[in-house]
C-alpha cells in the first residue's frame, strides 16, 4: 500500500486531505491536526478511486481512507472542503451516543476536520448477501442483528437518517456480524426511523429481499401493516411482529 505520508508523495497528500479545493492555509492547518491525531501514514487504499489515489469510500461530507495509528490500522474520515458544515462535531457526537449501546465502528479520537475510528473489515452488504455459498440460516441470523441494532437506535431515540441506503451504510464481517456506519446525517432532534427504513429493504422490495425470499412471511399487506404499527408505537412489542415475519 502507497504511505501518502512520505514526501514523494506530497502532492497527493494535498489533493486528499484539501478535497476538492485546495489551499495552502488549509493544507498546513489540517497537517498540524492530523499530527495531533498521532497518524503516521495515510494509504492509498480501497475500491473507490479519487483521480489517481484509492480510498474506502466518498460522500459529500467526507472522505474515507485507511490510515496507521501507533502501529495499528484504523479508518480516517476527513471533512470535505466543500462539505455544508463546518466541522465534523456534532457527526463525533451522534457516533459516540451510537457507541454508547455497542453499535458502529469505535470511536478513536477526532478534530475540527476528522474523525479517526475503528478499521471494520467486511463485506458491504449487498455483496455479503450476494454470496451464493452463505448458508440461510447465516442469513437470517445476520438480518436479525441489523434489526435489533436500528431497535436500539430508535430506543435511543437517534435517527441514522441513511439506513434506505444499505449498500452505503452497512458492512458485514466475514462471521456474518454487521456494523452499521457513518452517522453523518444523524440526528436526536428527528423522530426515529431506523427500523421502519432498514425494513423495507428487507421484507418489501430490493436484493436483501430477494435473498430472503421463502424465509419471510410472503402477505405483503401483512408486512406493511406490520411496519406502519411499529412506526406508529415504537414499543418491544411492535417490534416482536416484525421479527415474527420471518418463518424461523
Amino acid at each position: 500500500m502507497e504511505n501518502l505520508l512520505v514526501s514523494e508523495n506530497r502532492e497527493k497528500l494535498k489533493f486528499l486531505i484539501t478535497y476538492p479545493l485546495f489551499d495552502h492555509n488549509t493544507f498546513d492547518s489540517r497537517m498540524r491536526e492530523l499530527l495531533s491525531l498521532d497518524i503516521c501514514s495515510i494509504f492509498s487504499f480501497g475500491k473507490v478511486q479519487l483521480h489517481n489515489i484509492f480510498i474506502l469510500g466518498k460522500g459529500s461530507v467526507g472522505l474515507v481512507t485507511l490510515v496507521k495509528n501507533r502501529r495499528k490500522f484504523f479508518v480516517l474520515k476527513i471533512r470535505r472542503t466543500d462539505a455544508n458544515r463546518i466541522n465534523m462535531y456534532d457527526e463525533v457526537v451522534y457516533q459516540s451516543l451510537a457507541n454508547s449501546i455497542g453499535i458502529g465502528p469505535f470511536l478513536v479520537n477526532y478534530s475540527e476536520n476528522f474523525i479517526l475510528m475503528e478499521f471494520v473489515r467486511g463485506l458491504n452488504i449487498l455483496d455479503w448477501y450476494g454470496q451464493k455459498n452463505t448458508e440461510i440460516d447465516r442469513i437470517l441470523k445476520c438480518t436479525i442483528s441489523i434489526l435489533e441494532q436500528c431497535f436500539l437506535l430508535d430506543c435511543l431515540k437517534l435517527d441514522h437518517g441513511q439506513l434506505n441506503r444499505t449498500d452505503r451504510h452497512i458492512i458485514i464481517s466475514k462471521e456474518g456480524n454487521p456494523t452499521i456506519l457513518d452517522f453523518e446525517t444523524s440526528s436526536t432532534r428527528r423522530r426515529p426511523s431506523n427500523v421502519t427504513s432498514i425494513s423495507q429493504g428487507i421484507f418489501l422490495h430490493g436484493p436483501i429481499f430477494s435473498r430472503l425470499k421463502g424465509t419471510i412471511d410472503n402477505d405483503r399487506s401483512h408486512s406493511i401493516r406490520c411496519i406502519k404499527d411499529y412506526k406508529m408505537d415504537m414499543r418491544r412489542e411492535k417490534f416482536e411482529k416484525i421479527l415474527s415475519l420471518f418463518r424461523i
